[in-house]
């Protein structure tokens, strides 16, 4: 079964006086691989901010925004999400959180330009592994505050199960003065909640998840399964990692995800939740606590 959002069309503010940014400027404030920027080609200047629209108009703003309010809820910096209309186009804007003028930016698969161990090739390495590469660096200042911060948003993006966190969707920020290397903002978490390709709340998604990050080796991607009915990606971090783990699950488990859902709906303007919808996602919520559960049983 899916579940839908609505559109309340009255509460989406209409941009108006904004300015297209060229390719070439856009690297003057934002440290994005050319690439990229070939798909994400939507910046502009509103304010005399820089921002980035990317053109959405379903449950994937729902993914988003709630993603945003449990994020803000457990103290996680994140990039700020609105529901706008740009050029006869519904989506989601957001200024740009980078500053250029106190980090560098590394998007998980760039982190070879720190760390020569790391793989060079997009979406070709292990959560393991990395973190196996960052603890082996005896040079750096990373150590064990820059492996709790990457697990605990791995433990995030089990619990609000995201689907498209990837090495592209997620990055890291050295301080210029300092070199330390920090997890940076929580940032594309549109595919969240169990949404599918097509934009929908779908239930049948929420069996197993299937992170864009496999923890031990791709197999756990390229075919997904279960250890003792339970998901093999988090199961394998909590053995591996069990201090870590246990204290990213009780931190994300911290929150009242049930009253989250409820302001949500019932506060935000711009998104409609139909009520099989609040109760589509509270039911999710609860059926990751009884996983977390089963999991401590085992540790």
């Amino acid at each position: 079964m899916t579940h839908m959002i609505k559109l309340n069309y009255r509460h989406i503010k209409n941009l108006g006086m904004r300015t297209k940014i060229s390719r070439e400027m856009v690297h003057y404030y934002v440290d994005i691989d050319e690439n990229l920027l070939v798909e994400k080609d939507s910046w502009y200047f509103i304010d005399s901010k820089a921002h980035f629209f990317k053109e959405r108009n379903d449950a994937r703003l729902a993914g988003e925004c709630l993603s945003q309010k449990f994020a803000e809820e457990l103290g996680e910096e994140c990039a700020k999400y609105n529901i706008v209309k740009l050029n006869n186009q519904i989506g989601l804007l957001t200024e740009n959180f980078q500053d250029r003028s106190k980090y560098e930016y590394y998007d998980y698969c760039e982190l070879h330009k720190l760390l020569p161990a790391f793989p060079k090739q997009y979406n070709t390495f292990s959560l393991k592994k990395m973190l196996m590469l960052l603890e082996m660096d005896k040079t750096s200042q990373y150590g064990d505050v820059i492996v709790a911060q990457i697990i605990k948003r791995y433990v995030f993006a089990w619990y609000t199960h995201q689907l498209d966190s990837n090495v592209r969707n997620n990055n890291c920020r050295r301080n210029k003065n300092t070199k330390v290397l920090e997890v940076g903002p929580l940032f594309d978490c549109e595919r969240s909640f169990g949404i599918n390709r097509n934009g929908e709340f779908d239930e049948s998604v929420l069996k197993i998840w299937v992170p864009a990050i496999p923890y031990d080796d791709l197999s756990f991607k390229d075919s997904p399964y279960l250890i003792e009915g339970l998901d093999a990606n988090l199961l394998s971090l909590v053995l591996d990692y069990p201090d870590k783990t246990i204290s990213a699950l009780n931190w994300v488990f911290s929150i009242p995800a049930s009253k989250i859902i409820d302001d949500f709906a019932n506060t935000d303007q711009a998104i409609v939740l139909p009520t099989s919808t609040v109760t589509y996602l509270k039911c999710m919520s609860e059926k990751k606590e009884e996983e977390k559960e089963k999991i401590l049983q085992l540790v």
